[in-house]
């Protein structure tokens, strides 16, 4: 099979999991330079616009489930035979360094770290201006939760449950399905995800239809959710607050996944995250997670601003470890 790996001389001094390395480093600089750009010809766009053709072709079906199971199915073949057809292209753009443009692109478009920080900072300001409205409107950008009613407090709240679930989603998972499958299977992993956040809800339309994609995406985070624990304990300096937090308190969460992360910034933090919350106007209370240890007393906004910090601590120290383990002779294992 051949490699997507860009190929170098054979006197290059790095393996060809260390040329690979190298390409999502810069990759994953060009993502905290200049964040996840909008425009029409995004692959998370372009998959969005797939999943939604798939949607009307097989909703039709009369098992629901069934009809779900194979948008995921041809979805899953579609991305797949895309990728590893574009893979056989990259070679033909090797540059000095092991460094391929195309390659840098692809990686770059899985990542996304400064996109969230960024708006989350942006909540922040709203707050720190004094102005809710607008806090609430740009804090209805990152969550799912209705933001009309919010206080500046829930507002603080809302930011940081949905920084600390993102650094699986946005960053932790990628990364780890880029060094196990490559460019292919760093996008069949976001495909999944974006499955799960079009039809993963628990409502009249969708609960059966979406069933496969939430559980594939369950399954899929299972082994990063619990990687970005071990980050998150080493991020916070060994702080023995969050460990016994996310033990105590990670499996709490309706998600068998987003619980740890959170539970990791509530210890990190001194705050209590879950609780009620309003979505599409029903209310819905979910457990807390973590307990005020002096956190929520603080100002809102110095609340985000010290979450955003700790993500990207916690994004440092997985890119340090988990990227590092990319360099190891034969990964991916995959492409």
């Amino acid at each position: 099979m051949r490699s997507w790996r860009p190929s170098v001389s054979p006197s290059s001094s790095f393996s060809r999991s260390g040329r690979f390395m190298i390409n999502v480093l810069a990759a994953f600089v060009l993502d905290i330079v200049i964040g996840d750009p909008e425009f029409r010809l995004h692959p998370a766009r372009l998959i969005g616009s797939m999943l939604g053709s798939y949607e009307t072709a097989f909703y039709r079906m009369e098992k629901k489930v069934l009809g779900g199971l194979v948008l995921v199915v041809c979805a899953l073949l579609t991305v797949f035979c895309i990728f590893f057809g574009i893979s056989f292209l990259l070679p033909l753009l090797d540059l000095p360094l092991s460094l391929n443009p195309l390659a840098i692109l692809l990686v770059f478009f899985v990542f996304c770290n400064r996109d969230m920080a960024r708006e989350a900072l942006e909540t922040a300001r709203c707050l720190e201006r004094g102005s809710i409205e607008d806090a609430r409107i740009r804090v209805g950008r990152i969550v799912g939760r209705d933001t009309g009613a919010l206080s500046g407090e829930e507002i603080a709240r809302a930011a940081v449950e949905t920084v600390a679930e993102n650094i699986v989603d946005g960053f932790t998972a990628p990364l780890f399905y880029l060094i196990l499958g490559g460019i292919p299977g760093a996008y069949v992993y976001k495909t999944v995800n974006t499955v799960d956040s079009m039809f993963g809800y628990r409502n009249e339309r969708y609960d059966l239809f979406g069933r496969a994609g939430a559980r594939l995406d369950d399954a899929l985070n299972f082994i990063p959710a619990r990687l970005n624990a071990v980050f998150v304990f080493l991020s916070s300096g060994f702080n023995r607050e969050v460990l016994k937090t996310m033990l105590r308190d990670g499996r709490k969460h309706p998600s068998p996944n987003s619980g740890i992360g959170e539970a990791g910034f509530a210890g990190f933090l001194g705050v209590a995250l879950g609780g009620p919350s309003v979505y599409g106007g029903v209310k819905k209370v979910k457990p807390w997670i973590g307990e005020n240890r002096g956190g929520e007393a603080c100002d809102p906004a110095l609340l985000i601003r010290r979450a955003v910090r700790f993500y990207w601590r916690v994004v440092g120290v997985t890119f340090v470890i988990l990227g590092g383990t990319g360099f190891l002779p034969g990964l991916p294992f995959f492409g």
